[in-house]
């Protein structure tokens, strides 16, 4: 990766600024490039920076008091996390770590309250992507309070799933996520993910291909799904 990566012109929530104030804010972070695996922040740190992923991706997780690994995001590049600390002042309410080798924009939580301040276009930005992250996080509530491990298996698999370029019925997910990530993802275990998935399997819904997993009919599935909630 070459100093060309450092800067966030191709991040959606600049967009709408003129490249100059974009430019003007790449050179006010502080620019980091992390290996895959390795941590980027910690749960209950201090701090009030805010990241912006400008390659690679990253994944935002915390883990119970049990040990067991709740999964809440994947963010790719484009996206940023820590927006939270410099609006609220709390500590950090999520690790983040690295899926791949990234470039991560480090901007000081006084420039991200002060470029919300001056440009109502990136303060709007950044309230219709909380407002997503809320809805998104009553949807898994309202799912852990009233689904089954099947179903929820289900549902993540088809949030996970991209429609085939041929067959807009089919979902692939490729890269093929572990089971222990799904189990991550829908607070169960990996046991309980295999088994649900090898039923997948057996009533067709589910076929493994080289390098991905593919969802025969997700409408069918989806069909099935609120019918048996």
């Amino acid at each position: 990766m070459t100093a060309q990566s450092e800067t966030l012109v191709d991040v959606p929530m600049f967009r709408s600024l003129p490249r100059a104030a974009v430019k003007a804010l790449d050179a006010r972070c502080h620019w980091r490039r992390v290996a895959a695996k390795e941590w980027v922040i910690d749960y209950q740190d201090d701090g009030i920076d805010v990241f912006f992923v400008v390659a690679g991706s990253v994944r935002v997780l915390i883990y119970a008091k049990s040990g067991r690994e709740v999964i809440l995001a994947d963010l790719e590049a484009g996206g940023f996390f820590g927006e939270m600390a410099p609006i609220d002042g709390h500590p950090r309410s999520a690790s983040v770590l690295a899926v791949t080798d990234a470039v991560i924009a480090t901007m000081p939580g006084a420039v991200f309250l002060e470029v919300l301040h001056n440009h109502p276009e990136v303060s709007m930005y950044v309230l219709k992507l909380l407002a997503t992250r809320v809805r998104e996080l009553d949807n898994r509530v309202l799912e852990y309070s009233t689904l089954d491990v099947r179903h929820r298996v289900s549902c993540e698999l088809l949030r996970l799933a991209r429609p085939d370029a041929k067959d807009s019925r089919r979902g692939v997910l490729a890269p093929v996520p572990t089971q222990a990530e799904i189990a991550a993802r829908v607070s169960t275990t990996r046991e309980a993910v295999v088994r649900e998935m090898k039923l997948l399997e057996r009533e067709g819904y589910l076929q493994r291909q080289r390098g991905a997993l593919v969802l025969v009919d997700m409408p069918n599935l989806v069909q099935r799904l609120e019918t048996e909630d």
